[in-house]
C-alpha cells in the first residue's frame, strides 16, 4: 500500500492544477494561432505568452493581455533580428470559445554592421572582434551580442585598463535592414597590479595560495589573470568559497584581495551502484572517510572501503569482492601544484578463473608539464596474491588423469596459479586531457600512455613490460548530438602475472560480449571429485597479453524526465584479447553494433545498452561461440 502513495498523490495534484469546469455563457480562451510566420514556429511563439496560462486555466481573453502578447511576439523577432516585424491580433468568436489570432508579417532578416570607438593602442580591433560572435554581413542575433558584452569589455581590461567603460548599443536602420552594433569605450588609465592580501589562511595554506595566483605587483593589470587565480585556487580542492576583488578605485596601482573560506575538514561518503550484463551481476557498496588538513596543512588523509557481491556464472556462483584502501595525499610536493601519495590497502576479488586476495601498496607522483592540461605521472607498486576456488578446468581433482584434465594443470601452471604470487614495478604516464568536461564531454580529446617495468629491483617475482595507450576524442554535430570515438591498445612482454593479463568486454568494452568473456579461454566440462565429466560445458576466460579495442558511438539528446535529461546512443564496437602482443590481427576484429539509452541522474548517468556482435561467432577459438546479443545496465559512460 505504501507504494501507492506517491501515485495517488501525483494523481491528486494533477486533479488540482487541471482547469476548472466551464460554465455555459461564460467565454474561455480556446486557442492561440498565428499566421504567416514563417522563421519562429508556433509552439516556439506561444510558450512565453500571457495568454498560454489564461487558456490552462480556462479564462478569457483579456484586450489589454492580448496587446501585451504582441508586443512579446514583437520582441521575439526583433531579438532574432527581424527588425521589419509586424505584429497584429484579433479575436474571433464562436459561442463561448474565443480564438486569438496573430498575423505576423517577418520581413526580412537585418545584416550586423560592427562599429567600434575609443579603443586604446594596445587593443587591436581584432581582440575585440574575436569575442563578438557576430560577422560584418553575418543575420543578427540579439542574444549573442548579449552575452558577449562582459567579454567585450575584458578584452580591454586585460590589457591592463582595469577602469574602462563600454557603452554598447544596438541601433536599428530599417531602411537599409541592417542592425549596427555600436561599441563605446572609454578606456581610462592602464594600470598595473598593486598590493595583494590574503585573508583566509596561514602557514603552508597561505603559501600554496600564493603560489597559485596568476599575477604579481607590478604586472600589467589583467581580468584574465584574476579569473585563472579562481581556478587554480579552486582547484587545489580545499576551499568552499574563493573572492579575488580588485580595490574599486580610479588609480593605476590596483590593489587585490584574495579571500577564501576553507571547506569542512571531514568527510564521509556513501553509496553504491550496480551492473548487469550477461556474464552475471554485481552490486556494489562504497564507504570513505576523509581528512583535509591532516597530519599537515597541505596533506590529506583518505580512508576508501568498496565491498561488493558479484554473481558470476560459469559454475561460479556468488562471491564477494573487497576492496580497502587507506591513502595519504601531499599537495605542493617538491614544487607547486605537484602532488605525492602513499597508498596501502588490501583486494578479495573473485573473476571466472580463480579468487586472488592479499595487501598492496603503491607510491604514486604527479606533476603538469607546462599546463594543467598536460601531466607526467610515476610510481611504484607492489602486490603480493594468493589464490584460491580456482576453476575445475584449471584445478581438477588429483584422480583425474584425461588429457583434459592434464592440459588443465599444464595452463595453470604457465599462469602461476599454484603460487603465491608478488608483483613490483614501476609505472610511467603522460596524460593529454583537452576536454571541456571530464564527465559529460561534449569536444576535446583525451590521451593517455601508460608503461609498466615489473622487475625483482621493485621487490616483485616477475620480469615483464607492459605498455597501454588510450586516445578519445568527442564533437559536436547538428542538434545537439555528440559523436564520440576511442582507441585502446595493450601490450605485455616477458613473464606475464595472471592477475596483470588483459581482458576485455563489458559496458566500458566491446559492448558485444558480457564482462572479461572477450579473452583467450579454456573449454570443458569440469569433473566432479569422481573423476566424473557429466555437468554443461563451461568456457573460463583467463587474459591475454595483447589487446585492442576501438568504439564509435553517436550521444543524442530525446527528451527531459522530471527534468532528467534522457538521451539514445547508437555504437559500433571492436576489439580483441590474444595471447601475444604478435598475434593482435587489425583487419579481423570482433565487432558489434548496437544501441542504448541514457538517463543523466544526480549519481550520473544510468545507461542500458545493447550489442549485436558481427561476425566471428562460430569459429572453434572464437570466445561465447554461438552468442550474438549481449546487454549491459549500469552507471556512467563507457568512455
Amino acid at each position: 500500500m505504501r507504494r501507492r502513495q506517491p501515485l495517488l498523490l501525483a494523481i491528486g495534484l494533477a486533479a488540482c492544477a487541471s482547469a476548472p469546469p466551464h460554465r455555459p455563457g461564460e467565454e474561455r480562451l480556446a486557442a492561440i494561432k498565428f499566421e504567416g510566420n514563417q522563421q519562429l514556429n508556433s509552439k516556439t511563439l506561444v510558450a512565453g505568452l500571457a495568454l498560454h496560462r489564461t487558456q490552462a486555466r480556462g479564462g478569457a481573453p483579456d484586450p489589454y493581455q492580448v496587446q501585451i502578447d504582441a508586443d512579446r511576439i514583437r520582441g521575439e523577432y526583433l531579438r532574432e533580428g527581424y527588425l521589419d516585424i509586424d505584429v497584429r491580433p484579433r479575436v474571433e468568436r464562436k459561442g463561448d470559445d474565443a480564438t486569438v489570432i496573430y498575423t505576423v508579417e517577418e520581413g526580412a532578416r537585418a545584416k550586423t554592421r560592427v562599429v567600434i570607438n575609443g579603443l586604446p593602442p594596445e587593443v587591436p580591433v581584432s581582440a575585440v572582434r574575436d569575442k563578438l560572435p557576430l560577422a560584418d554581413g553575418a543575420p543578427f542575433r540579439y542574444e549573442p551580442y548579449d552575452l558577449a558584452k562582459p567579454l567585450l569589455l575584458g578584452a580591454v581590461q586585460d590589457a591592463g585598463y582595469a577602469h574602462a567603460q563600454l557603452d554598447a548599443n544596438v541601433v536599428a536602420d530599417r531602411a537599409n535592414r541592417l542592425a549596427y552594433v555600436e561599441l563605446d569605450y572609454t578606456a581610462g588609465p592602464r594600470c598595473r597590479f598593486g598590493n595583494i592580501e590574503i585573508a583566509g589562511a596561514k602557514g603552508e595554506l597561505e603559501t600554496a595560495v600564493r603560489e597559485r595566483l596568476a599575477f604579481s605587483p607590478g604586472q600589467v593589470y589583467s581580468t584574465q589573470a584574476i579569473t585563472q587565480t579562481q581556478r587554480n585556487l579552486y582547484g587545489l580542492g580545499r576551499f568552499s568559497t574563493v573572492r579575488v576583488t580588485p580595490e574599486q578605485n580610479a588609480g593605476e596601482v590596483v590593489g587585490v584581495k584574495v579571500d577564501v573560506a576553507e571547506s569542512a575538514r571531514r568527510q564521509i561518503q556513501l553509496g553504491g551502484g550496480f551492473g548487469i550484463d550477461p556474464n552475471g551481476y554485481e552490486v556494489r557498496g562504497r564507504a570513505g572517510y576523509s581528512i583535509a588538513g591532516w597530519p599537515f596543512p597541505l596533506d590529506t588523509v583518505t580512508l576508501d572501503f568498496r565491498p561488493a557481491y558479484a554473481y558470476i556464472k560459469n559454475n561460479v556462483g556468488y562471491e564477494p569482492r573487497i576492496r580497502a584502501l587507506a591513502k595519504l595525499d601531499r599537495q605542493d610536493l617538491f614544487w607547486t601544484y605537484a602532488k605525492g601519495s602513499i597508498e596501502a590497502g588490501y583486494n578479495f576479488l573473485t573473476v571466472e578463473a580463480y579468487t586472488s586476495y592479499g595487501p598492496l601498496a603503491r607510491l604514486g607522483f604527479e606533476t603538469p608539464l607546462g599546463t594543467d592540461k598536460l601531466k607526467l605521472r610515476v610510481g611504484w607498486s607492489f602486490q603480493q596474491l594468493q589464490f584460491r576456488n580456482i576453476s575445475p578446468l584449471l584445478d581438477p581433482p588429483a584422480n583425474v588423469v584425461d588429457q583434459d584434465a592434464m592440459n588443465g594443470r599444464v595452463l595453470a601452471q604457465r599462469l602461476g596459479l599454484n603460487s603465491a604470487e608478488r608483483i613490483g614495478g614501476y609505472q610511467q604516464a603522460v596524460v593529454l586531457d583537452v576536454r571541456d568536461h571530464p564527465l559529460e564531454p561534449r569536444l576535446g580529446a583525451y590521451g593517455e600512455v601508460r608503461g609498466t617495468e615489473g622487475t625483482q629491483l621493485a621487490g616483485g617475482a616477475f620480469n615483464y613490460l607492459q605498455l597501454v595507450s588510450d586516445a578519445r576524442g568527442y564533437a559536436p554535430l547538428f542538434a545537439d548530438i555528440v559523436l564520440a570515438g576511442r582507441a585502446r591498445y595493450g601490450a605485455i612482454w616477458g613473464d606475464i602475472p595472471v592477475t596483470e593479463r588483459f581482458f576485455a568486454g563489458g559496458a566500458v568494452s566491446q559492448r558485444g560480449f558480457g564482462e572479461r568473456q572477450l579473452s583467450p579461454s579454456i573449454r570443458g566440462v569440469p569433473p566432479d571429485m569422481n573423476g566424473e565429466r557429466t555437468g554443461a560445458k563451461l568456457e573460463v576466460p583467463y587474459g591475454g597479453g595483447g589487446l585492442f579495442e576501438t568504439s564509435l558511438e553517436a550521444r543524442v539528446p530525446i527528451m527531459k524526465v522530471y527534468s532528467m535529461p534522457l538521451g539514445f546512443v547508437t555504437f559500433l564496437d571492436g576489439g580483441d584479447v590474444v595471447e601475444t602482443p604478435g598475434d593482435v590481427d587489425f583487419g579481423n576484429l570482433h565487432w558489434a553494433v548496437g544501441g542504448g539509452l541514457r538517463l543523466q541522474t544526480v549519481v550520473g548517468p544510468v545507461r542500458l545498452d545493447v550489442g549485436y556482435r558481427l561476425n566471428r561467432t562460430s569459429g572453434p577459438n572464437d570466445p561465447v561461440p554461438g552468442s550474438r546479443y549481449a546487454y549491459h545496465l549500469t552507471i556512467g559512460e563507457a568512455f
